[in-house]
């Protein structure tokens, strides 16, 4: 069959968002809007809007300090050859969710710090809320205590974020790296310290079966 030699028409919105895409990826490091629109020769306005779009799905994320960067769901597509942690545990988590009713997060190391990757929030108005690929630092929390130590839960009584009260257990590669953590967070006036032993059990139990998922040897 002979190839179409028509000349290719980019839509302009997709053509926006595959050179913000790019700009990120070749920069390697977060971007602000001023920046990245003096790099692309586009519009504040323009680009502001192009970059929520991609952050509503989870291709770019931005950070509190305003700038933006590749989101998770992005990488997740790139890397689609190795096994996605995140749907791994997605059930895990709303199991975890349905049973306390309060938030629980999927957790990776990225860079240094620990990456909200996947997330299962209750209905109820008053939950702790986890946008994806918020960034949290690796050597305080729960998290913290089961990612720097052999420990296979760690407990955080306020001590992250002030009223608030959170479990992680660690998941476990083939190589016996500890690269993600399973993980439920909730106020402290519903979650008191009784209460968060028993979602510890369970997310240990989560955090262990993830891990054999992925090719780690049973404890």
């Amino acid at each position: 069959m002979a190839e179409s030699t028509a000349e290719v028409r980019p839509v302009p919105a997709v053509d926006k968002a595959a050179r913000v895409l790019r700009a990120l990826a070749e920069g390697g490091r977060p971007m602000g809007i001023s920046e990245l629109a003096r790099a692309l020769s586009v519009s504040k306005g323009t680009l502001r809007d192009v970059l929520l779009t991609l952050a509503h799905f989870g291709f770019v994320v931005r950070d509190p300090d305003t700038r933006f960067r590749l989101g998770p769901e992005l990488r997740a597509l790139a890397d689609a050859s190795a096994p996605d942690l995140r749907s791994l545990a997605q059930p895990y988590l709303v199991s975890l969710m349905e049973t306390f009713g309060e938030t629980a997060i999927l957790g990776l190391v990225v860079d240094g710090k620990l990456e909200i990757a996947g997330r299962a929030e209750p209905a109820t108005d008053l939950h702790m809320t986890a946008p994806l690929g918020r960034r949290l630092p690796l050597e305080k929390g729960a998290h913290g205590k089961v990612l720097a130590t052999r420990d296979e839960v760690g407990y955080d009584d306020q001590e992250l974020f002030a009223g608030v009260r959170a479990v992680a257990a660690p998941i476990v590669d083939a190589r016996g790296r500890r690269i993600a953590v399973v993980m439920v967070v909730g106020f402290k006036e519903r979650v008191d310290l009784r209460r968060l032993r028993r979602i510890g059990e369970r997310c240990v139990a989560a955090a262990r079966a993830l891990s054999r998922r992925i090719g780690a040897e049973a404890a």
